[in-house]
């Protein structure tokens, strides 16, 4: 009996390491992919959205935040939020251009390594993004969504923003020759 049970663990133990091998193997694939990538190609990987619409959702949550105690401003309409930013595929987008703005920031680390603080930011902000966004998501399946829409919506949106002017100032500090397509992609 003890032999059939060394040879259960063993054969755990063994299936184990064969799984990790393999997720190893494919994140270390998909690093060098992406570390390989070049300018264009992760520029290439963004979606387009307004930033007029960006722009004014996120100046619409700072100017609420500043006057939280004015009564007579509630910020912008729900149903024009949800029309505005395209509803969840809207904020979907959103969410997988937060990912390229990171490797537009990785990117741009390899060449100057003082954009490790960036870069670690726009991770979090990234993160705070995809957690306003499961919020959302969670919110649809409960049948909260319209009440759960404008906040975490504008939230999301406005961390978005955050992300698109830290690349912009990181860009702009190192005197990137690309600059004014960068502009123009954000």
């Amino acid at each position: 009996m003890t032999a059939s049970h060394n040879l259960y663990f063993l054969s755990a133990i063994g299936a184990f390491f064969a799984v990790l091998m393999v997720v190893t193997g494919y994140y270390y694939l998909l690093a060098r992919r992406s570390s390989q990538a070049g300018w264009e190609d992760i520029l290439g990987k963004l979606t387009w959205f307004d930033r007029n619409v960006i722009e004014e959702v996120a100046l619409d949550v700072a100017d609420n935040t500043r006057d939280a105690l004015a009564e007579d401003d509630d910020g912008l309409d729900p149903a024009a939020l949800w029309k505005m930013i395209g509803g969840m595929k809207g904020l979907e987008i959103l969410e997988q251009n937060s990912k390229v703005l990171i490797e537009l920031a990785c990117y741009l680390q390899r060449s100057h390594p003082e954009a490790l603080p960036i870069a670690e930011q726009l991770r979090l902000d990234s993160r705070a993004l995809q957690w306003h966004v499961d919020r959302l998501k969670g919110a649809a399946k409960t049948g909260n969504l319209e009440i759960s829409f404008p906040f975490y919506a504008q939230r999301a949106v406005s961390t978005y923003y955050q992300m698109t002017r830290r690349v912009l100032a990181l860009y702009e500090a190192t005197n990137f020759t690309q600059l004014p397509k960068l502009h123009q992609a954000l």
